[in-house]
């Protein structure tokens, strides 16, 4: 790693944004790939099937509860107990705790110990840090050093004498080396070593149920090879309930130190599991071979509701596979004023001057949903703490309160650790935001806690998007947020024996235009090291972007807060490399994110203040309040956010995602199937529910005036695709890949409450104070890695330069290829130039993106 500075930062960005256009010009970017994963409700539901499995023998009083079983991707599941044993300390596991992991397996009975991941989080140490417990139990080691099971029968022991219960994965493959291996590891493994019960014999632990794409050694959810199936692979959840006795019938207490030893995996112990069934959503192969693709892009707020509904569209009616590709909403507004516009997801339209003037795009609204806080944060007591806080150590904290001008602390690295506390611009702020006493004000139940290097900030996503401009629109609009933004240190407080005279904005942030749709990191500062100097610690590793916010989300979920601090000088080059997660009793994480997002990976939201004062929850009746008060946007048939709605009930941050196209520049066929997904995404698409099809949790199902709006909209798009020369109609475009689709509908009808009337209408005079949108960047293709399914194979080879780019690129390239250069160039400097904030921030409809901050890196 090399020292970075801000003329290598601009010149580094200048060439990142010269080759990310020159490769949307000359090479077909928007392949096909699709990402099928249909989301489910992280707490079950009626769709979901929870299940109660009693324990035996010793343990035939527990009673284990998962609250779902079936239709699972990667999400997270609510696991609780009860009828268990106190686990006598807060700190330590010596005794009486449970022991959760994920397996594979074919027989009826339930798996066999090699067929189960665990063992990863060993590299942590026994007990993963601060947490003691005995040596060998988050291992898959059987020799014990004088413990021995006489159940167990030994494997042979590898050359340095020690004995592991090999790791076989589904795919054949035998490791008999030790605790990790090539499939899982401390950072990927979702095992649970230690889950304590309480005083009342209950507990609870959130549990990561991981696809064959997190897990590839399970492979749950696959589908044979050749195959097309509704069905993916099954695989088992495992608890192993431990008590007092160890495996040779001595009491815990016996033990060198005090605590139980043996591997949960040893045969004594396992005979005690108890076993869970979990059926898998399939994986890749569920849609028809051969079908035609409808290719879709857009905003990623849509994307938890057009993957779920996919695999269900394309068993039925043409049978066609609805591709989908997330992108930011400049690239989708870009879409539109190409010759192959397709259909595009987005929360605001384009700006009439960044159209052709024979362009008549319609607008259907499909979601409801909202930009969230989603946080993992246990409680943690200080040092001064009574113990009637010091006993919840351990326990998940439920509720958050965030005012704009919190958001806004997080979210400019004006914490002492919001960048790092050796920063000179933050020293006489609080350390992190359960230190800051405008923060204890409205969340009194943290007072005593203390999160050590946590709570710094909050994991934001690194791509441009309108729900960003959104949350600094809201952000912007309160007069509080506006004051310490523009330099007014907030009310004066203190902290413990600490008092603070008032905390001030990072100076880097001082007078920052808003809104903007992009979390920018300003502060230069890096730390430097005496053992390499020319490698300091800078914001991008200490508080590094997630790369979408469903990776956020995930991170929190995991307690990882995506950290790159520990230097390792064995690496080629030598690096910082990745922090593991944070200790189970000890995590704290918040990230940026979506409602429904946060729901799969089951976060607990934040309640936001709204203008009205009041603190509220993203809920179904807040995000119906929150549509409630927005007004026109300018542009016919959209509505635009109102970041100042005076109903106490309204959400402040509910997103209103509209599917667009323009109609005449499709095919007939073409607009016939995107009428079809239309009608869907409003009929049966509009069902809360866990299984393909339906609406995941997170969305409130949409009014009738807005379902009315889009039916008519669809209508719209039936009608007059093909009335003018289209650009090809082949079933397919190269637009991009991955999921949503058709259905019927009832007749169309009016706009929403607080629309602007016709439906299915072109689109109008924009909001004042308008800019053309830039030239599409290449779309964030929904990986595997990222997304959790695998993508459908494309029909055949994709043409090396969309149409549709050539048509947006005619208005847009040279103007984004200029204006990009000079931002990317002068984009350290833009944030410090700037006097102050404007007294009202400007509405801006369509708005291009913001020079890119310097993040201090380069």
């Amino acid at each position: 790693m090399s020292t970075r500075t801000p003329r290598t930062a601009a010149r580094r960005r200048a060439a990142a944004l010269v080759v990310a256009l020159f490769a949307l010009v000359v090479a077909g970017t928007l392949a096909t790939g699709v990402d099928p994963r249909p989301a489910a409700a992280a707490d079950g539901g009626s769709g979901g099937s929870p299940l109660t499995v009693s324990g035996h023998d010793a343990f035939s009083g527990l009673k284990v509860t998962v609250a779902q079983t079936q239709h699972l991707v990667n999400q997270v599941v609510k696991i609780s107990w009860k009828g268990g044993t106190t686990t006598d300390s807060d700190t330590t596991y010596a005794a009486d705790y449970l022991q959760i992991m994920q397996c594979w397996g074919d027989a009826a009975s339930g798996p066999d110990p090699d067929q189960c991941q665990f063992g990863g989080s060993s590299a942590l140490g026994a007990g993963t840090g601060s947490q003691a417990a005995g040596s060998y139990t988050n291992t898959r080691q059987l020799t014990y050093a004088g413990l021995t099971d006489p159940a167990q029968k030994m494997p042979p022991p590898t050359p340095s004498g020690i004995s592991y219960v090999p790791f076989r994965s589904v795919t054949g493959d035998v490791v008999t080396k030790g605790n990790w291996n090539e499939f899982y590891d401390v950072s990927t493994s979702n095992e649970v070593p230690y889950a304590r019960t309480g005083a009342d014999g209950t507990g609870q632990v959130y549990f990561e149920m991981q696809t064959a794409l997190e897990a590839p050694g399970l492979g749950c959810g696959d589908v044979a090879a050749g195959h097309v199936g509704t069905q993916g692979r099954s695989c088992w959840l495992v608890v192993v309930p431990r008590g007092t006795t160890e495996v040779d019938g001595d009491s815990y207490l016996a033990q060198p130190n005090g605590m139980l030893r043996s591997s949960p995996l040893s045969a004594t112990n396992w005979q005690q599991r108890i076993v869970v069934p979990l059926k898998f959503e399939p994986i890749g192969n569920y849609c028809p071979i051969g079908a035609d693709e409808r290719s879709t892009l857009g905003d990623e707020t849509v994307a938890e509701a057009v993957l779920r509904w996919q695999p269900a569209l394309c068993q039925t009616g043409r049978k066609t596979i609805y591709g989908y590709a997330e992108v930011t909403d400049d690239t989708a507004r870009a879409k539109l004023a190409s010759t192959k516009p397709g259909l595009v997801f987005l929360n605001r339209p384009p700006t009439a001057d960044s159209l052709p003037p024979d362009r008549r795009p319609v607008y259907a609204p499909v979601t409801l949903s909202g930009l969230t806080f989603g946080f993992f944060i246990e409680s943690q007591a200080g040092f001064t703490a009574g113990e009637n806080v010091k006993k919840e150590n351990g326990n998940r904290l439920t509720s958050l309160n965030l005012t704009p001008r919190l958001v806004a602390k997080l979210l400019t690295e004006s914490y002492q650790d919001g960048n790092s506390r050796f920063a000179p611009s933050t020293a006489k702020n609080p350390f992190n935001l359960a230190r800051d006493p405008e923060f204890q004000r409205y969340n009194p139940t943290y007072k005593d806690l203390d999160f050590g290097g946590a709570l710094g900030d909050m994991i934001a996503p690194e791509p441009l998007s309108d729900a960003a401009w959104q949350l600094w629109n809201w952000v912007g609009h309160d007069p509080a947020a506006h004051e310490f933004l523009s330099g007014v240190p907030d009310n004066s407080g203190k902290y413990g024996d600490k008092a603070f005279s008032g905390m001030t904005v990072n100076p880097s942030y001082k007078g920052i235009g808003l809104p903007v749709d992009n979390f920018p990191k300003n502060d230069p500062f890096c730390q430097q090291f005496a053992d390499h100097p020319d490698n300091p610690l800078c914001v991008q590793d200490k508080h590094p972007y997630a790369s979408d916010m469903h990776a956020g989300a995930r991170a929190v979920a995991r307690g990882d807060t995506l950290a790159r601090t520990t230097w390792d000088n064995t690496t080629i080059p030598p690096a910082y490399k990745k922090n593991p997660p944070q200790t189970a009793g000890q995590r704290a994480v918040i990230a940026v994110t979506d409602t429904a997002t946060a729901k799969r990976y089951g976060l607990v939201t934040a309640n936001l203040q709204n203008a009205s004062g009041a603190f509220v929850a993203p809920t179904t009746g807040s995000l119906l309040a929150g549509l409630a008060a927005m007004r026109p946007s300018g542009v016919a048939g959209v509505l635009s956010s109102e970041p100042r709605a005076a109903s106490p009930a309204a959400y402040p941050l509910t997103l209103l995602t509209y599917a667009s196209t323009v109609p005449e520049q499709l095919g007939k066929a073409e607009g016939q199937d995107f009428a079809t997904l239309l009608r869907y995404a409003v009929g049966a698409g509009q069902q809360p529910g866990v299984a393909s099809g339906t609406l995941p949790d997170g969305y409130a199902p949409l009014p009738e005036a807005l379902r009315r709006q889009t039916l008519a909209t669809a209508t719209a798009v039936a009608t007059r695709a093909g009335t003018s020369p289209a650009a090809g109609d082949s079933g397919g475009d190269s637009s991009g890949g991955g999921s949503s689709s058709g259905g019927s509908g009832t007749s169309g009808g009016t706009g929403a409450t607080g629309g602007t009337g016709a439906t299915g209408t072109t689109g109008g005079t924009p909001t004042r104070g308008t800019t053309p949108a830039p030239a599409p960047a290449p779309p964030r293709q929904t990986s595997s890695a990222t997304r959790g399914q695998t993508p459908v194979a494309a029909r055949g080879p994709l043409p090396l330069t969309p149409a549709w780019a050539l048509g947006a690129l005619r208005y847009a390239l040279l103007i984004a290829l200029v204006t990009g250069l000079v931002a990317a160039a002068t984009g350290s400097l833009l944030p410090r130039v700037a006097t102050r904030l404007p007294a009202v921030p400007r509405i801006r409809t369509g708005q291009g993106p913001a020079a890119p901050a310097d993040d201090g890196k380069g």
